[in-house]
């Protein structure tokens, strides 16, 4: 059966799900197409929640140790254990929970769900597989928007069960006792984040010279140093030679060393590879460029095909859900006759989910000194800040990097437990040009952790109040 929608959208992950529900408020007749049994994408399912979910148990686990601190004594409570079983069943239950949700926001917004792989048949047509059957759809517009998956390399073979991605790794059973992480990226620290506070001895391998490559020298280094005191080895500038399961063990061979490292498991954590395969590109001539990535016009998302759009972890931006979920937005907006400015992923957010967390928008300082661009940077730390005190979260600073001339906010740099929280106040006073004077005499409340906002504001125009 043939139905003419305004808007079918191939993936329900984050920016496919929410590119479906603005366009349906915009009036558009709109289809979602997912291949799986749930909706939500890796996101949802097998990344950013369960993987925050897992991380909150590691802080509260950690957080009970430190209770008669507080002048909180339970009984029995001196050597608190973690009880890992519920540590997997909560994270299960938000999940499902969520998962849930999504489901019911399409049917409120009137959104046909098709289950099926959803390819594009030709302009305007899509094809969608369920069980051996074939079904076709026609529209006027396409959304691609189809995700990522976890990254292999062909030397490693991935069992699902001692060597896994971030994808299988929801399978344990129990805390490992030692486990190597390959890649001290983004999902790489976290899980050594969680793991090591669970208590498992973990071994993070890095290629570069520092973990979270793309981070700041500084917030990068200040992570290192919290990660070793989470039960975390961290080997930078090391490159794997061989990893090899043998029983209910692995071999990692490190380049260098004589004699191969024993683990219980092993992380295979090295990027995500876009979701393009079988979707149909070359029907309609969509080329890959030469990272595997769908080309787009950033002015509107559209492919070199017309009425063919294309978002999130397919097209080479930020593969991160909020970037994802904004550009399915503006793209609807286009498709609708709406005009918009660019988005600026200069002040696009990104936040590692670590303990402390970091947070950034911007450049680092390694880049403005490549490109020669003038810039001062300032650095004020949470330890003045009595909320933060107050809170047991002193540790960590915030960064920023401020054109001297103009006092344009260039870079910001958060380490804290509440950076993820916190960068979004920058973010918004970027998007809105203002300087860093402006940012000083915002009034923040007092007490709270972000006033350092204020405070590091200040301390970058050359006159710190609280320090």
């Amino acid at each position: 059966m043939t139905t003419n929608y305004d808007l079918i959208v191939i993936g329900s992950g984050p920016a496919g799900y929410e590119g479906a529900i603005y366009a349906s408020q915009l009036g558009m007749k709109v289809a979602l197409i997912e291949k799986e049994q749930w909706l939500g994408g890796t996101c949802l399912n097998v990344g950013c929640i369960p993987a925050k979910s897992m991380l909150q148990s590691a802080l509260m686990f950690e957080k009970a140790k430190k209770f008669a601190s507080y002048g909180v004594k339970i009984a029995g409570a001196d050597n608190p254990e973690l009880d890992f079983p519920q540590v997997n069943k909560r994270r299960d239950e938000i999940v499902k929970t969520m998962t849930n949700g999504v489901g019911f926001l399409m049917k409120k917004n009137k959104i046909d769900v098709i289950r099926g792989f959803g390819s594009i048949a030709g302009k305007g047509q899509v094809e969608v597989t369920t069980d051996g059957k074939k079904a076709n759809y026609t529209c006027k517009n396409i959304l691609i928007a189809t995700g990522s998956r976890a990254r292999h390399l062909p030397s490693i073979k991935v069992d699902g069960k001692n060597i896994v991605t971030s994808e299988e790794i929801w399978a344990f059973d129990k805390v490992p006792e030692s486990m190597a992480v390959l890649g001290g990226g983004v999902i790489g620290c976290e899980f050594a984040s969680a793991y090591g506070r669970y208590g498992t001895k973990v071994t993070i391998l890095e290629m570069a010279d520092q973990i979270c490559p793309t981070e700041d020298h500084e917030t990068a280094a200040e992570l290192t140093k919290a990660l070793k005191k989470q039960n975390c080895e961290i080997l930078t500038s090391t490159k794997t030679k061989s990893i090899v399961a043998k029983g209910n063990k692995v071999e990692v061979q490190i380049d260098g060393e004589n004699a191969p490292r024993t683990f219980d498991k092993v992380l295979l954590s090295v990027g995500r590879a876009p979701n393009v395969e079988n979707i149909g590109l070359e029907k309609v001539g969509i080329k890959l460029d030469d990272r595997g990535f769908i080309p787009v016009d950033l002015k509107t998302y559209q492919t070199n095909i017309a009425g063919i759009y294309a978002v999130g972890d397919v097209i080479p931006t930020p593969q991160l859900a909020h970037t994802g979920s904004a550009e399915a937005l503006y793209a609807v907006d286009i498709i609708a006759g709406k005009k918009r400015h660019a988005i600026n992923y200069l002040t696009n957010p990104a936040a590692i989910y670590t303990y402390p967390e970091i947070a950034s928008i911007g450049y680092t300082e390694n880049q403005l000194k490549k490109s020669g661009r003038a810039y001062k940077a300032t650095k004020f730390p949470f330890s003045a800040v009595a909320k933060a005190r107050i809170d047991d979260i002193a540790e960590g600073f915030v960064k920023i990097l401020v054109d001297p001339k103009y006092g344009e906010v260039l870079g910001v740099h958060i380490v804290n437990t509440k950076a993820s929280e916190m960068i979004s106040e920058f973010a918004l006073g970027n998007n809105l040009e203002m300087t860093i004077e402006e940012l000083a005499h915002t009034i923040h409340p007092h007490p709270t952790v972000s006033e350092i906002i204020k405070e590091a504001a200040h301390a970058a125009m050359g006159h710190p109040i609280n320090m």
